[in-house]
């Protein structure tokens, strides 16, 4: 991965910043909507898949450079 170019580090900083707080906005609402389905029991199953899914997403990542 290269450095951004003087040209779009707008555009990259706006990706980065919409990654970081979408997860953010979208959290309570989905989560809600899990309680309403399952009660609070349903978060814990739901955290756990996303947590196993999320350590399947960085194992092939090797190193950082």
């Amino acid at each position: 991965m290269t450095a951004p170019s003087a040209k779009s580090f707008a555009k990259d900083l706006g990706v980065v910043n919409l990654a970081a707080t979408l997860p953010q906005t979208l959290a309570p609402g989905v989560a809600g909507a899990i309680v309403l389905v399952f009660g609070y029991q349903g978060l814990f199953p739901v955290a756990i898949v996303l947590g196993i899914l999320g350590a399947f997403a960085i194992w092939p990542i090797k190193a950082v450079r």
